[in-house]
């Protein structure tokens, strides 16, 4: 657990893995596409196949109200068309989408496709410690795969 001032300097930005040039990020995070005012990236956890984070790239903010109205509306739209090509790629039933900030707070929002008998239907996927859930990984190529089909619906959306 973080003590006032661990917490007071993450939330200043110090050392945030979210900040550019996000160095160290590809042992958890797969790049997807550069959008207008961020950066969609597939979790490597694929419990929830398709499992995105989209993190906000102009400088370390850790809350919505932090942000420019322009810059929100900006960040808004890459997160409904974060969302639609999620939809078209994987068919989901469902999908959450979550802003926690509690582990990395640096604004970044959470896009988890859901499916009818996975391991959290009907509730939230962060129900017990990150080391108590279930975690399933994929081969190299098939993140590879995957963030470019992705990118592939996002690039088409963009034309």
């Amino acid at each position: 657990m973080d003590s006032a001032s661990d917490w007071a300097a993450k939330v200043e930005g110090k050392n945030c893995p979210f900040d550019m040039p996000r160095t160290g990020i590809s042992s958890s995070l797969v790049p997807v596409h550069k959008m207008s005012i961020s950066t969609l990236f597939l979790e490597r956890i694929q419990t929830y196949r398709g499992h995105c984070v989209l993190i906000f790239d102009s400088r370390h903010v850790t809350r919505i109200d932090e942000l420019e109205s322009e810059e929100w509306r900006l960040l808004s739209e890459d997160i409904l068309n974060a969302e639609k090509a999620l939809i078209e790629v994987l068919r989901p039933d469902h999908i959450n989408i979550a802003s926690l900030g509690l582990v990395v707070p640096h604004l970044h929002w959470h896009l988890i496709p859901r499916y009818i008998g996975d391991p959290r239907w009907g509730g939230p996927i962060w129900t017990t410690a990150p080391d108590e859930m279930e975690k399933v990984y994929l081969p190299e190529v098939e993140y590879v795969t995957l963030a470019g089909k992705i990118r592939s619906e996002l690039v088409g959306a963009d034309s």
